[in-house]
């Protein structure tokens, strides 16, 4: 009857838990991969799954090189980078921020 208990408690636990990662995140997803294509309005990133994922810039997309601010233009094809993206309407990603360099690596830690 204990183990049972145990059981209940631990699943409801994790379905908690799961739930406040979710919320906590406010769909927000990270693209971490190589940089494959810049475009003026998206940067196509190849994810270490060997996935194409493109995501679609909106000029309040913030730009970090090496925890300092960057823009667009300093960001090239083959560098390593973590983007955060949110679905929109058409259920397509539009980048938020947009992390590259040394110190980017340290702030990702999901999706990848």
């Amino acid at each position: 009857m204990k183990t049972k208990k145990l059981q209940i408690l631990t699943a409801t636990a994790t379905l908690f838990l799961g739930a406040a990662i979710a919320f906590a995140h406010n769909g927000v997803e990270h693209v971490m991969g190589t940089v494959a294509a810049i475009a003026d309005t998206s940067i196509t990133v190849t994810t270490v799954k060997h996935t194409p994922v493109t995501v679609l810039l909106e000029p309040a997309t913030t730009y970090t090189f090496n925890d300092a601010k960057a823009s667009l233009k300093d960001l090239k094809v083959g560098e390593r980078v973590v983007i955060n993206a949110k679905e929109n309407a058409e259920h397509k990603l539009v980048g938020v921020s947009v992390r590259w360099g040394a110190n980017s690596s340290a702030h990702a830690d999901h999706k990848q």
